[in-house]
């Protein structure tokens, strides 16, 4: 006999049981169904005796099998209805379970992928940055004709390209590089000390200012006293306004402002906002805003570069800190990011346990 043929044998034979298993289950739904319909006729039928008793009415032999008859009529559809909805119910469930048995392996493998890619860019800080940092010392010392001049000044004004290009790419692996690193739980708060909250803003806020003159956009410093402390990794903090104060500005027409103030809030924290008076967003715009890579297409991405990690990256540096970040804005009148600062980690003049 060929494999084929014992096959196709095998098949007929599975075929054969899989029908007889049907009508086996559904002989038994039949016979559950009748058992319990007799049942409901073995007690209806004597408490309605029972009842007639009590009451001093004669019980007649017909008025009882009426009764029986009724009591099946109306009961077995019932009972066979309930129970295919009890079958029913108990297929859905299983098949719910293999499907959130399914979802839960996919979102394990999903996360695994995140972390592995995370923890593989993370890993890659050091190959990166450091042809980089050759190409960026080599091009500075050629543009700055450091060994001598350089005499066709078309290589000069190459060399300053070279440099600006460097610097500009380096500053966006560093981006990817510290969002990564957050990601991958890599980022430590190790380094953090206790600084004046207003020195750090007033040096993102000193940085910042050429821009805004470049593209005519006011800016307005309404520094916390000096007295207002801050227990953080102080580059993360500066980081964090840069970005927010550089997207302000460049989302801001030229004769607009941006301004920065912070105030003290009910539970102790602090809370610093940078308000512009930009174009806005819209809700869905601001949750793409928030997302890694995510830029919003308007009159002004093309006059501006950008990766879209900007509000990604203050966002999670914040949130490393305990801290939440807020966006309230809207189209045409402007957008206001709200850093949140725990109270543990501020204090004026008094001692924090924060670490």
């Amino acid at each position: 006999m060929t494999r084929r043929s014992e096959t196709s044998i095998s098949a007929r034979i599975k075929g054969q049981l899989d029908r007889l298993d049907g009508q086996m289950a559904r002989y038994g739904r039949f016979g559950s169904t009748a058992a319990l319909t007799a049942m409901a006729v073995c007690a209806g039928v004597p408490l309605h005796f029972l009842i007639r008793t009590l009451e001093g009415l004669p019980v007649q032999p017909v008025a009882m099998i009426n009764l029986a008859a009724e009591i099946t009529i109306i009961a077995a559809p019932i009972i066979f209805y309930a129970r295919d909805v009890i079958h029913q119910l108990k297929t859905s469930r299983i098949t719910m379970d293999e499907m959130s048995r399914r979802l839960e392996i996919s979102a394990e493998q999903a996360e695994h992928a995140n972390r592995a890619k995370s923890a593989f860019l993370a890993n890659m800080s050091h190959e990166l940055r450091t042809p980089l940092n050759a190409i960026m010392g080599f091009s500075e010392v050629m543009k700055d004709e450091h060994l001598g001049p350089v005499h066709n000044a078309r290589y000069l004004a190459y060399a300053g390209d070279i440099h600006a290009s460097g610097r500009y790419l380096l500053g966006i692996i560093n981006d990817i590089l510290d969002l990564s690193k957050i990601e991958a739980g890599k980022m430590s708060l190790e380094s953090a000390e206790e600084f004046p909250l207003c020195e750090a803003l007033e040096g993102s806020f000193a940085i910042c200012a050429g821009l805004g003159e470049k593209f005519g956009v006011r800016l307005d410093g309404r520094m916390p006293p000096q007295d207002v402390r801050l227990v953080a990794v102080e580059r993360m903090i500066r980081q964090i306004m840069i970005n927010l104060i550089g997207n302000a500005i460049k989302f801001t027409p030229a004769g607009g402002s941006v301004i920065v103030s912070g105030d003290a809030t009910e539970d102790g924290g602090y809370a610093v906002s940078v308000q512009d008076s930009g174009i806005g967003m819209t809700v869905a715009e601001i949750a793409k805003a928030l997302t890694p890579f995510g830029q919003i297409e308007n009159k002004m991405t093309a006059t501006h570069n950008g990766t879209g990690l900007g509000l990604p990256l203050a966002k999670a540096m914040l949130e490393l800190h305990g801290g939440t970040l807020e966006i309230h804005s809207k189209p045409g009148r402007g957008t206001r990011v709200v850093l949140n600062f725990p109270a543990d980690r501020i204090f004026c003049g008094r001692r924090t346990v924060a670490a």
